[in-house]
C-alpha cells in the first residue's frame, strides 16, 4: 500500500511581507529619522571643522602654559613646569585613548629660551616652528600647532589633528545610541495611534462582510469618526443605494414584463380552446383572429424586451458610417403606407446628405419607436413631421413631432419609464417603446427631450447628439 506523500507545514511568511498601512507609516518614520540623522551628522562635521579651524584646543592649552611661564625666570623651574604638564597630558591622553576612539597620539610640548636653545621636548619630533595657530605634519601625522614667544621663553604646542573618518565614525556611533534609546518612544505612540485610528475601518470591513446580499441593501450608516474615512462611508452608502434602486428596477421590470406577457398568453390559451371546441365557422374565425392578434402582441413585446437588453448604454456602440438623411427617408418610406391607411400626413425635412459615424441600430430603434408611437395615437387627419438638421457647431438634431392628443406636462417626466402608459388612451401597447427610445439615445450619447408638438398641440420628441460624440467620416 502506497503511503500518501507527507505534507510539510508551510510558513505563512507572506503575512509578514504583505504591505500594511501600519508598516508603511512606521517605515516612513524610520526613513525620515535616517534622513534627519544624516543631516545632523553633516552639520556636526561642518561645525566641528569650523570650530577647529577658528579656535582649536591647542590654543587654549598653549595660552594657559604661556601664562604660567611668564612668572618664571629660572630655566630649570620652567623646564620642570613644562615637563610636569607633559606627564599629566600624557597620562590623560592614555586614559582617553582607552575610552574614546577619537583620541590618538600625545600632545607635544617644546620649550626654548630666547637664544633658541631647546630646554625641553616631550617627544622626538621636528621642531614646532609655525607662528600662531596652524597645521603641521610631525612624525608623518597632521598636528594642530601653536607658538608663543615671550620675553624669556618660546613655547611650542602640537596636538594630533582629528581624522575625518574617525570623527564621522565617532559622531555616528554617539548619534546611533541616542536614536536607539529614543526610537521606541517614537515608534510605539505612532503604532498605537495607527492601530486605534484604523479600528473604525476594521469595524467597517466586518460590517461589509456581514451584508446579506439576499436581504435589503440598507445603508450602513456608520460613523467612521475621522474626517479622512467619512467619505468612504458616504461613498459606500451611495453605492448601496444605487444597487438597491437597480435591484428594485429590475424586480419591477421582471414583474411588469411577466404581467404584460401573461395577458396575450391567456388570450392565446383561451382562443385555442375555442378553436378546438367551436363548431361554427364564424366563432372559429373570430377565435383565430383574436389568437393571431395576441400572438403578434406577445411577439412585439418579446422583441421590445430584446431591444431593451441589446441597447445597454454601458456597452461600446457599434459605430459605422451612415447617411442619416437617406437612412431616415428609407424608414419613413416603409411606414408611409401605414400612415396613408390611418389618414395621416407623414413628412421629412432633411438636408440632401448628413454623413456621420454612429450606431445604426440605436438610430433605427429611435426612429421606428417614435414613428410607431405617433402612428398609434395621432387621430385621422393629423400630421407627423420628422426634422433632421445639423447645428452650426456640428451637432445633430432629430425630432419627431405631431399634432395629436399630446402628453400632459405632469406626465412628461414619466413617459420614458418602462411599462408606463398615459391615462385616457385606449390604444393597445406595452409601454416599452419610449423606454427603448431613451436607452437608444443614451447609447448614442445624445440628449432626448419632450416638448409640445405642432401648432401648439401634440408632442415633439427631439434628440440632440453633440459634435464631440458624433463622428464625421
Amino acid at each position: 500500500m502506497t503511503r500518501p506523500p507527507t505534507r510539510l507545514p508551510t510558513v505563512r511568511s507572506g503575512r509578514w511581507l504583505r504591505p500594511t498601512l501600519t508598516r508603511r507609516l512606521i517605515g516612513a518614520l524610520l526613513v525620515a529619522i535616517a534622513l534627519l540623522a544624516a543631516l545632523v551628522l553633516v552639520q556636526d562635521q561642518i561645525d566641528v571643522r569650523e570650530q577647529l579651524a577658528t579656535d582649536p584646543g591647542v590654543r587654549q592649552l598653549g595660552r594657559q602654559l604661556a601664562a604660567g611661564l611668564d612668572e618664571i625666570e629660572d630655566a630649570g623651574q620652567a623646564t620642570r613646569l613644562i615637563a610636569g604638564h607633559a606627564r599629566y597630558l600624557h597620562a590623560q591622553r592614555q586614559w582617553q585613548r582607552q575610552h574614546v576612539d577619537l583620541v590618538t597620539g600625545d600632545v607635544l610640548l617644546q620649550l626654548y629660551d630666547r637664544s633658541g636653545t631647546l630646554l625641553y621636548a616631550s617627544a622626538d619630533a621636528a621642531p614646532i616652528a609655525r607662528l600662531g595657530v596652524g597645521e603641521q605634519v610631525l612624525a608623518g601625522r597632521r598636528h594642530w600647532t601653536w607658538r608663543a614667544d615671550g620675553p624669556r621663553w618660546s613655547l611650542r604646542v602640537a596636538e594630533p589633528a582629528i581624522d575625518n573618518t574617525r570623527l564621522l565614525g565617532f559622531a555616528s556611533w554617539e548619534l546611533s545610541k541616542q536614536l536607539l534609546l529614543a526610537l521606541p518612544l517614537m515608534v510605539l505612540p505612532l503604532w498605537v495611534a495607527v492601530r486605534t485610528g484604523l479600528a473604525p475601518l476594521r469595524r467597517f470591513t466586518r460590517r461589509i462582510e456581514g451584508i446579506d446580499a439576499e436581504a435589503a441593501l440598507a445603508p450602513l450608516g456608520m460613523d467612521l469618526r475621522y474626517a479622512e474615512l467619512r467619505p468612504l462611508g458616504r461613498a459606500f452608502d451611495t453605492l448601496l443605494r444605487r444597487l438597491r434602486e437597480r435591484v428594485e428596477r429590475e424586480q419591477s421590470f421582471v414583474h411588469d414584463a411577466a404581467h404584460e406577457l401573461r395577458t396575450p398568453l391567456a388570450v392565446i390559451a383561451a382562443q385555442a380552446h375555442v378553436l378546438l371546441h367551436a363548431e361554427e365557422p364564424a366563432a372559429r374565425g373570430e377565435a383565430s383572429a383574436a389568437m393571431l392578434d395576441a400572438i403578434a402582441r406577445s411577439a412585439r413585446l418579446s422583441q421590445q424586451l430584446l431591444d431593451l437588453a441589446s441597447l445597454d448604454p454601458r456597452a461600446a456602440p457599434a459605430a459605422e458610417a451612415v447617411d442619416i438623411a437617406a437612412f431616415s427617408a428609407r424608414l419613413l418610406a416603409e411606414r408611409n403606407a401605414d400612415a396613408r391607411q390611418r389618414g395621416l400626413a407623414l413628412s421629412l425635412d432633411a438636408p440632401d446628405q448628413v454623413l456621420a459615424r454612429l450606431d445604426r441600430g440605436a438610430l433605427a430603434s429611435i426612429l421606428q419607436n417614435l414613428l410607431d408611437n405617433a402612428l398609434r395615437y395621432v387621430p385621422a387627419g393629423g400630421r407627423i413631421e420628422v426634422v433632421l438638421a445639423v447645428d452650426p457647431d456640428g451637432g445633430l438634431r432629430l425630432s419627431v413631432a405631431d399634432d395629436g392628443p399630446g402628453i400632459a406636462e405632469p406626465d412628461r417626466a414619466r413617459v420614458f419609464d418602462r411599462f408606463w402608459r398615459g391615462p385616457g388612451h385606449d390604444q393597445p401597447g406595452s409601454g416599452l417603446g419610449l423606454a427603448i427610445v431613451r436607452q437608444a439615445a443614451e447609447r448614442l450619447g445624445g440628449l432626448l427631450t419632450v416638448e409640445t408638438g405642432l401648432d401648439g398641440r401634440g408632442v415633439r420628441f427631439e434628440l440632440r447628439v453633440p459634435a464631440a460624440i458624433l463622428g464625421i467620416p
